[in-house]
């Protein structure tokens, strides 16, 4: 995703990469000792798409395109999907490195940016692997899926669609 400022929502992109657990109001639980927050980001058609979830339950999608979905953590079922993912991403831990930047969205191919009390973490694998489930990281595919249709019911309950 670029930053440019035309893109619209890469904006509350950056912001969330410059974020601090402290901004949310976070710090280590039992449940998340870890882990407070994770984008998962994909490539479709022209636009990259981002999906975000944060311990307290903020949880979004954003397209590079512009637009997307924004305060899903209202629902309770978007909370619970988020809270899913986040687990099982304490549980995958060791499957993520720890690096500055995120690895780039990019053709066939699904990243992963864990946001940890120690820093930044992220994984990635092809989208053909995840999907079959020949990927360590194809639970954390899956619920990311579930909070995106968690998502989509949502906004189309709110809009009578």
């Amino acid at each position: 995703m670029s930053d440019k400022p035309e893109d619209g929502t890469p904006a509350l992109r950056a912001m969330l990469l410059r974020a601090k657990p402290a901004d949310y109001g976070l710090a280590p639980t039992p449940e998340l000792p870890r882990v407070w927050g994770a984008m998962m980001e994909m490539r479709i058609g022209s636009a990259d798409v981002s999906l975000v979830a944060v311990a307290e339950g903020s949880t979004s999608l954003y397209f590079s395109s512009g637009g997307g979905i924004l305060g899903g953590g209202e629902h309770e079922s978007v909370r619970a999907a988020n809270r899913k993912l986040l687990g099982v991403i304490e549980k995958l831990f060791p499957a993520f490195v720890a690096r500055d930047v995120p690895v780039a969205a990019l053709d066939g191919a699904v990243s992963f940016a864990i946001f940890t009390y120690e820093g930044l973490r992220v994984a990635r694998d092809t989208e053909e692997r995840v999907r079959q489930k020949k990927s360590p990281l194809w639970p954390v595919y899956f619920v990311g899926q579930e909070i995106i249709t968690a998502l989509r019911l949502v906004t189309e309950k709110s809009t009578g669609h």
